[in-house]
C-alpha cells in the first residue's frame, strides 16, 4: 500500500515519509504549528470528529455539516453547549439546492451516489435501506460571507464518494485551506466517484501536498483483506 501511494506522489515530485499524523497528539501539534483557527467538518455524522478535536485541546471554531435529519438532531445537541461549534443541517456540493440521498443501514455509508458491489460486499450493514430529501450548500456560499480575514482553515471531507463535488463548491474557499483531510478510494465504491489517482493529481494542482495516509482497517475486501479506502492528509505548499 505504502509503495503504491509513494509511486503516485513521486510522479508529482514529492515523497511521503511520515505515516502517523492521524494520531490525536500529532493532529493538535500540526494545527498549532500552522495556526489553524477554523475547522470545516463535512460529513459530520453525530459529531465524533469535532468532539475528538475538543478532547485533544483544539479551541477554535468548528463548522459541522450533516444532511440526515435524525443524525443531525444528535449532532445539534452535542454542539449546543459549545459556542464555537456550529452545526449545519445540509450536505455540501457544487451548488446549493436539494437532493435525494441514499440512506445506509449503518448511517455512515449514506451517499448521494449509487453504491457499487464492492462496497456492499464489504459488509451488509452498508446497504441502502431508504432515501431522504436533503438540503445541499456549497462551502463557498456557506462559509465565505461570514469568514474573518484571519481565518486559517482545516477542511475535513467524509462525503462517501462525493468529495469532488464538495471541492467544486469550495473553489474560492480553497486558497484559505491550509490542511485537507479526505477519504481516498482505491477501488470504485460509488458510481461516478473520483478515485485516488485522479484525486491526488487534482489536489496537487490546487497547491496541496500529501503528507500522511491512514488505512481503514475495518474497511477491506473480505476475500483478500485489501484496503478499499484510506484517509489522506494534504498540506498547502
Amino acid at each position: 500500500m505504502k509503495s503504491t501511494i509513494q509511486r503516485l506522489v513521486n510522479a508529482l515530485g514529492y515523497e511521503v515519509h511520515e505515516m502517523s499524523l492521524s494520531a490525536p497528539s500529532r493532529r493538535l501539534e500540526m494545527m498549532q504549528r500552522l495556526g489553524i483557527n477554523v475547522v470545516l467538518d463535512v460529513g459530520a455524522n453525530v459529531g465524533d470528529y469535532a468532539r475528538g478535536l475538543r478532547r485533544i485541546g483544539y479551541e477554535g471554531v468548528i463548522w459541522s455539516y450533516e444532511p440526515l435529519r435524525e443524525v443531525f438532531a444528535i449532532l445539534e445537541k452535542s454542539a449546543s453547549s459549545d459556542d464555537k461549534w456550529r452545526a449545519v443541517n445540509a450536505g455540501c456540493g457544487a451548488a446549493g439546492g436539494t437532493a435525494t440521498i441514499n440512506v445506509a443501514k449503518n448511517g455512515v455509508s449514506s451517499s448521494l451516489l449509487p453504491m457499487l458491489t464492492a462496497h456492499v460486499a464489504s459488509g451488509s450493514e452498508s446497504e441502502y435501506i431508504s432515501q431522504e430529501t436533503i438540503s445541499i450548500c456549497s462551502l463557498d456560499d456557506s462559509v465565505l460571507p461570514s469568514m474573518d480575514p484571519g481565518s486559517n482553515l482545516w477542511l475535513k471531507i467524509d462525503a462517501q464518494g462525493y468529495e469532488a463535488e464538495v471541492l467544486k463548491g469550495a473553489a474560492s474557499l480553497m486558497p484559505h485551506v491550509s490542511v485537507l483531510e479526505i477519504e481516498l478510494s482505491l477501488v470504485p465504491l460509488y458510481q461516478g466517484q473520483m478515485l485516488i489517482g485522479e484525486m491526488i493529481t487534482m489536489l496537487y494542482q490546487l497547491g496541496l501536498r500529501l503528507v500522511c495516509i491512514a488505512p481503514k482497517p475495518v474497511f477491506c475486501e473480505p476475500e483478500t483483506g485489501y484496503s478499499l479506502q484510506i484517509d489522506g492528509t494534504f498540506v498547502r505548499v
